[in-house]
């Protein structure tokens, strides 16, 4: 193989990875797309801390291992870009580790979360989502956004939480394909949609769909 004809293998190889799909619901290795439209390089996972104040801010719930970096970071820039403060919940203050890498220091732990000190309460999905779809904490969050009149939004598989707190009941909502089931099992209506918004709920089916599902919240939140 020539050296041009191996340079031009490497070129269209990326151009394949950079097409990749990413996934909610499915194991790691998921590939994120660069600015240029590749993939990323291999680099040492980036630490991010929180530190927003509560006051004015919305609240992100992530999963402890496992969360969708991809709707994690699009939700996040899109809040700060519209002036809004972020803080960060998980299940513990150790640091959360997204599927693609992505290192989150939360803010607060879930047990010491509460609904009212936000103006929206965020659920990203990813791989590790259903270790929260019975935390006691996580649906308390939940339940207590619904009954405050927050704005509630989930994406991917964190719909599933919604329904096994009992807040989606009558309620139109989507979620990650697979989870369907959750919701028509929790009482919801499940659209199939990639963003679904109902009063104050807002729901989207994965990663493909974060801009748009960022975008919805913020419109609520103004």
């Amino acid at each position: 193989m020539t050296r041009l004809t191996r340079t031009a293998f490497i070129l269209m190889l990326a151009a394949l990875l950079s097409l990749i799909p990413v996934s909610c619901g499915e194991g790691k290795g998921v590939t994120v797309m660069t600015e240029g439209g590749g993939p990323p390089s291999e680099t040492a996972p980036v630490e991010e801390s929180g530190g927003a104040q509560a006051g004015n801010s919305v609240l992100l719930v992530v999963a402890q291992e496992d969360f969708q970096d991809i709707e994690y970071d699009t939700v996040r820039k899109a809040l700060a870009g519209a002036g809004f403060g972020v803080t960060v919940a998980a299940p513990e203050k150790e640091p959360a580790v997204g599927v693609s890498g992505t290192m989150v220091t939360p803010d607060l732990s879930l047990a010491e979360a509460r609904a009212s000190a936000y103006a929206a309460v965020i659920f990203i999905g990813g791989p590790g989502t259903p270790s929260l779809f019975d935390s006691r904490d996580a649906h308390r969050l939940a339940v207590e956004a619904a009954q405050e009149g927050k704005v509630l939004a989930a994406i991917c598989l964190a719909p599933a939480i919604l329904a096994r707190a009992g807040v989606l009941r009558g309620r139109r909502a989507t979620v990650y394909p697979s989870a369907a089931g959750e919701l028509t099992a929790g009482g919801a209506q499940y659209t199939g949609a990639g963003v679904e918004i109902d009063g104050n709920l807002v729901t989207a089916d994965g990663p493909e769909a974060s801009e748009q599902f960022a975008q919805a919240v913020i419109q609520k939140l103004r």
